[in-house]
């Protein structure tokens, strides 16, 4: 019995066909391999093989004159090949305009018809909204959260050196797939990144599923083969998880980079933090100040059964939305359907679009923060209750179950995964290590509320 996968790939000559028909018992991740062999040197875009397990980017840097050691000369050599004309796509696929294939590209030309580069980035950063000029603090609680702001956000330099890191391994994964996507996920993009943020990406090879618990580790191992040979990539490893991830260090912009392989779902997760982020300038202080606080008090780490960064941003989504009265955020997906249509084609998703809702409330960052660790220390009913930001309230367990997802895993801490459906919180299994989780959000409202000064929150871990 026969079935098709399909790949990102055009049904030109000298390629597979983008149906490629596989027998069901053959892992993905061969085929892969297999379209990694078969692109004839003759059918690159007239530039090195850098894919080749054997030689090729060895060669590149034999032939191209540059030393050994001399990595950012060599990855300076390929950003400037972004800058030529990519070779036409079929006359079927060109008028499917693709707005992301990482959005967005370093690369500050005009994205042309057909081709994988996009608008300059300099338009995400600046879309972002940020605090008004001449803000003034209104207690010791809101400067202190506005200035951690201001020192540790990511920068537009950051930002852009990540970019390039992108647009370089975009070529490499490339030269091999001509169709893939190179996306940049996370804080990175969603606009709630620091200076010390790690870089995650999601390389798109599939319309179809990848089996994440055997074919994706096989595939990065493969691309771990392939960057090897790349001198500014160190320290790679293959990391086994739910959604297993490649993790390297580029020695150039010193990030250190989670590739994923086809994780969809991570790609609209980040499209909509990012106009969450865009909503309401307070957002991403707060979101930032939070993740301050939690690590501080060991709180911020899915790999030891506590909350992930994703978890909490939710969480304070959801007190936005559904806690503070007149409401700072509403529910985007209820706002804008269309835009964050679950269905969507990653491929058609913007990054560059307005977000036409502004808020009534009028609170302080500070007021904000303190009424975030209140609601979570004395309203908020974690044996009870789910947190569903995609309709911007919440749900008691037993109503969400039966009317909305009976297939929902429950843990002590239940949110809502706005397109998946799943739990985000499942890292929360330990109900003993849990309850510490809640005795320091306890703990933090108690002392703040009393002291008014974010420095008895970072004395000692509670």
């Amino acid at each position: 019995m026969m079935n098709n996968r399909r790949l990102y790939y055009q049904g030109q000559h000298g390629y597979y066909n983008s149906h490629v028909p596989c027998n069901p018992t053959v892992r993905f991740s061969q085929m892969v391999q297999q379209q990694y062999a078969f692109v004839p040197a003759q059918h690159q875009y007239h530039q090195p093989n850098f894919l080749s397990f054997d030689n090729g980017w060895q060669s590149f840097q034999g032939n191209s004159g540059y030393p050994q050691d001399h990595r950012e000369t060599i990855r300076q050599d390929i950003l400037s090949q972004l800058h030529h004309k990519q070779p036409s796509a079929s006359v079927g696929h060109q008028n499917r305009k693709r707005h992301a294939d990482s959005l967005p590209s370093s690369s500050s030309s005009k994205k042309s018809k057909g081709s994988h580069s996009v608008e300059s980035s300099s338009a995400v950063i600046k879309d972002v909204p940020r605090p008004p000029s001449g803000y003034n603090p209104m207690h010791s609680i809101t400067e202190a959260i506005i200035r951690y702001f201001l020192e540790n956000h990511q920068t537009d330099k950051a930002y852009k050196q990540k970019l390039q890191l992108r647009d370089v391994l975009f070529k490499i994964f490339q030269s091999c797939m001509p169709n893939c996507g190179l996306y940049i996920v996370g804080s990175t993009m969603s606009g709630f990144g620091t200076m010390k943020s790690d870089m995650d990406m999601c390389l798109m090879i599939t319309e179809d599923g990848v089996d994440q618990k055997r074919e994706a580790p096989e595939i990065l191992y493969l691309i771990q083969k392939a960057l090897y040979k790349c001198s500014f990539v160190r320290e790679s490893t293959v990391i086994r998880a739910k959604v297993p991830i490649l993790r390297f260090n580029d020695l150039i912009s010193k990030a250190q980079v989670d590739l994923n392989v086809n994780n969809g779902v991570g790609i609209r997760n980040t499209h909509l933090l990012k106009y969450y982020c865009m909503t309401d300038w307070r957002v991403r202080p707060l979101v930032l100040y939070i993740k301050k606080w939690a690590r501080f008090h060991d709180i911020n780490d899915a790999s030891k059964a506590t909350i992930s960064s994703y978890s909490l941003c939710l969480m304070l989504i959801h007190y936005l939305q559904y806690a503070c009265s007149p409401p700072v955020l509403p529910s985007l997906q209820e706002l804008y359907p269309e835009r964050f249509d679950g269905t969507l084609d990653i491929r058609e998703l913007k990054f560059d679009d307005t977000v036409s809702y502004k808020s009534d409330n009028g609170q302080s960052v500070g007021e904000l923060f303190l009424g975030f660790l209140a609601y979570y220390s004395n309203k908020y009913r974690f044996e009870e209750d789910c947190i569903c930001i995609r309709e911007g309230r919440r749900y008691s367990l037993d109503d969400y179950m039966r009317f909305k997802n009976e297939n929902f895993q429950l843990q002590p801490l239940c949110i809502e995964e706005p397109f998946d459906l799943s739990n985000t919180a499942r890292s929360c299994h330990d109900k003993n290590i849990f309850n510490r989780v809640k005795r320091v959000f306890k703990k933090s409202y108690q002392e703040l509320q009393k002291k008014k000064d974010v420095r008895c929150l970072f004395n000692q871990p509670f």
